[in-house]
C-alpha cells in the first residue's frame, strides 16, 4: 500500500490529515496507539507546539479516499 498524506487548512494554525501516523506524532498526541498501521483523521495545531489530536483510524484506503474527497482535502 502507498502512503498518501491528505490534509485541509481549517484556520487558526489548525490542519484536517489523513495520513499515517509516524512516531513524532503519536508522541505529539500523548496517545498510546496499539496498532498503528494504516491511515488516521487527525488535527495539527501549530500554534500549540504541533499538538496532535487523534479524531479516528480510518478502516481503509478506499475510506481515506473517501474522507479526502468529503472534506476536499489535497
Amino acid at each position: 500500500m502507498d502512503n498518501f498524506y491528505f490534509s485541509v487548512n481549517l484556520g487558526n494554525d489548525r490542519t484536517l490529515c489523513v495520513a499515517p501516523l509516524t512516531d513524532r506524532k503519536i508522541a505529539l498526541s500523548g496517545e498510546d496507539i496499539g496498532d498503528t498501521s494504516g491511515y488516521f483523521l487527525f488535527e495539527t495545531r501549530s500554534s500549540d507546539g504541533f499538538a496532535v489530536e487523534i479524531i479516528a483510524k480510518v478502516q481503509s484506503e478506499e475510506a481515506a479516499f473517501w474522507l479526502r474527497d468529503m472534506f476536499k482535502m489535497a
